[in-house]
């Protein structure tokens, strides 16, 4: 495994407001392989993508191990959080370029379905659509192990979806581990991408394995959320 949660609790207290958000989370992800996590709004998915990068908040206090092998790279919910604010999209994507040592930032952008007329625009210049595609052609350009990525096609279209979920695929096929978080059972099931599922509710795990598994489960819980996607 590249990365791995044991018994993750994650507790959040504001001063205003206390929560525990995670409870007992176990979860691995393994390389070469799209776990995705699979959850309603609320449910925590988000914040097992911020245990996992190291951006809990910092009213947040966890208890259980976060084990990573290697580095982690990250697909934001919202894309604009992956860029700095002053600087343009392409100066960014090619200064990543240099740090990883990779090549490649046209075809990085390619597999994003992110559009090269948009490379010299700031980040607020973009829209959501756009600026998602960016951070997904962000992650591209990186070389690490892990992969988290949260929502990653929230903001697009089904066809530009359906392409960036085949990129995603392509780079697990060459070994990284990828962690998809979504709320989207139906391109789960389109694309047939998703090597393991990790059902969450609550803040616990309730139930993981394969589409074909968790679709012919028992489970009421399970049952239930399927029949709701």
């Amino acid at each position: 495994m590249t990365a791995e949660l044991r018994s993750l609790t994650v507790h959040v207290d504001t001063g205003r407001w206390a929560e525990t958000v995670l409870t007992d989370v176990d979860l691995s992800i393994a390389a070469g392989r799209i776990t995705v996590l699979l959850g309603g709004p609320g449910a925590g998915k988000t914040m097992i993508a911020y245990a996992l990068t190291g951006r809990l908040p910092a009213a947040a206090r966890a208890t259980g191990e976060v084990l990573i092998d290697g580095t982690v790279g990250y697909i934001p919910q919202d894309g604009i959080d992956a860029f700095s604010p002053e600087r343009t999209v392409g100066s960014q994507l090619q200064a990543l370029e240099r740090q990883h040592g990779t090549t490649g930032v046209l075809q990085a952008c390619t597999a994003a379905h992110y559009p090269l007329d948009a490379l010299d625009l700031l980040p607020r210049q973009h829209s959501a659509g756009q600026i998602q595609r960016a951070a997904v052609a962000a992650a591209l350009l990186t070389t690490s192990e892990t992969l988290i990525a949260d929502s990653p096609t929230s903001s697009l279209d089904q066809d530009t979806a359906y392409g960036v979920w085949q990129s995603l695929r392509e780079r697990a096929d060459a070994g990284t581990a990828l962690l998809v978080v979504t709320g989207d059972l139906s391109m789960l099931t389109a694309t047939g991408y998703a090597d393991r599922l990790v059902i969450i509710d609550e803040g616990r795990v309730i139930a993981e394995g394969t589409m074909t598994e968790l679709g012919e489960t028992t489970d009421p819980r399970v049952r239930i959320y399927f029949q709701q996607q």
